[in-house]
């Protein structure tokens, strides 16, 4: 498992990027906000963006989901 740091809203929180080889998916975890969320490997780092954010926009602003989805997805190493 991998933790990083990202900003929410001017405000430094921990996040976790568990790979999980056997489902092939990326699992992240942001405690702070209550938030968590399981993608496929497979997704072009653009679409995990995405998905990041559609689903983080339902506890944050807009600004803040795509650093957080841009932290996060740099942070990912590719296959």
């Amino acid at each position: 498992m991998q933790q990083i740091e990202t900003h929410i809203e001017g405000r430094a929180v921990e996040a976790f990027i568990f790979t999980h080889d056997a489902r092939d998916t990326h699992i992240i975890s942001i405690p702070d906000v209550n938030f968590s969320i399981e993608y496929s490997r497979s997704l072009p780092a653009d679409e995990q963006i995405d998905a990041i954010v559609i689903h983080l926009f339902n506890v944050m602003d807009e600004s803040s989901c795509e650093i957080v989805a841009r932290d996060i997805t740099k942070a990912i190493p590719t296959k």
